[in-house]
């Protein structure tokens, strides 16, 4: 029950039955809407550029206006409690994937909790994933393909380098925080911090379906997971009700971007935080691209697509929550109150506006199957 529980309920009745109302008789459609699912990783309240106009997002900017902001939106402080619930409409404590899984940790999404990816198939969905996964590896049977996907191209654990894809064992970071906030005239800390995170593991950690994928070595992983979605896109039978999970790795951390993203934010006097822009907008450069392709392949007329965070942002690595407290690892606002929003040409009986009714990352999972026509 707890899916269905009350909070969920006036959730999903208030994005549903306010804001999309689906009438596919209208669209052309006698097929269910398309779902796109993009999830960034760490981005802050303070990292969009309808929240804060020196972050160039125009894509995702556009986007955002000509669909509807959620402005109460939020998710838990991690990456996997979050991505739990995404998949499962669960609350984290219900599938004891309370924390973020440690590398070498053997735990993993429970096979009795069926995924949004397994429900959707059974509507007659192709279902793809491109990004990170975090939801446990230790056996085959955790992993996308096993859990109701099609397809899969991305990595298995939280974190690993972007160009080389590797999870390396310590990576260390120093860190003037003062200077991230410096344009908005707070100084959370006066002195620099060392902040380290130390993995337990070591290796190459990028994947197609479940073998080990060589050929992205040297590319950017946000570039790589773009081209892949194009691809599915372009490929796919508009016939068929397609459902793209997208969690992106950008911008978690290691900061790292191609030169030419981090050039935008040259007036930023804080690299960890120059980085960590130019890193959003590659992001937002990705998700422009993609939208082209839904609309070349005319599947844009019947889709529904979706943007949001798995947490907050961590201000050690970049990110930016304010004027929200806390961050990232916290229960603040700061830590699960994340930017989203929806967006369709065709399917939203109303656009162009905010909506400050309570959402959470658990009613996703009922709020697609409503839109795919299935029972919650």
């Amino acid at each position: 029950m707890d899916v269905r529980s009350c909070c969920v309920i006036a959730a999903v009745t208030i994005l549903v039955s306010c804001t999309l109302c689906v009438n596919t008789v209208e669209t052309d459609q006698k097929i269910p809407p398309h779902i796109v699912f993009i999830v960034a990783d760490d981005l802050g309240w303070n990292d969009v550029g309808w929240h804060n106009p020196e972050i160039l997002t125009p894509n995702l900017n556009s986007l955002a206006a000509r669909g509807v902001k959620l402005e109460s939106s939020y998710v838990l402080p991690t990456c996997t409690p979050s991505r739990n619930s995404f998949m499962t409409g669960r609350f984290a404590f219900h599938t004891e994937l309370q924390r973020a899984l440690d590398p070498s940790e053997p735990n993993f999404l429970p096979l009795k909790y069926p995924t949004i990816a397994e429900k959707l198939k059974h509507q007659g969905y192709a279902t793809h994933m491109v990004g990170k996964w975090h939801l446990g590896y230790c056996d085959e049977k955790y992993t996308p393909v096993r859990r109701g996907f099609d397809s899969f191209l991305g990595f298995y654990m939280g974190s690993q380098g972007y160009f080389n894809h590797q999870r390396t064992v310590t990576v260390e970071e120093t860190v003037s925080s003062s200077a991230m906030f410096s344009s908005f005239g707070h100084v959370l800390m006066s002195s620099f911090m060392n902040v380290r995170a130390t993995g337990s593991a070591t290796g190459h950690d990028f994947r197609f379906n479940t073998s080990i994928w060589l050929k992205a070595d040297g590319q950017y992983s946000t570039h790589v997971f773009a081209e892949r979605a194009i691809e599915v896109i372009k490929r796919h039978d508009r016939s068929v009700p397609l459902f793209l999970y997208l969690p992106f790795q950008a911008p978690h951390s290691p900061l790292e971007v191609p030169k030419k993203y981090e050039l935008l934010y040259s007036h930023i006097d804080s690299r960890i935080r120059r980085v960590f822009s130019g890193m959003v907008s590659a992001l937002d450069e990705a998700v422009g691209r993609i939208s082209d392709a839904l609309h070349e392949t005319g599947l844009m007329e019947n889709l529904l697509l979706v943007f949001t965070s798995d947490n907050g942002g961590y201000p050690f690595m970049g990110g930016n929550n304010m004027p929200l407290r806390g961050s990232k690892n916290t229960n603040w606002e700061g830590g699960t109150r994340v930017p989203t929003f929806v967006y369709s040409p065709t399917l939203l009986q109303r656009k162009g506006y905010t909506s400050n009714g309570l959402f959470h990352a658990v009613d996703w999972f009922p709020t697609f199957l409503d839109v795919a026509g299935a029972p919650p």
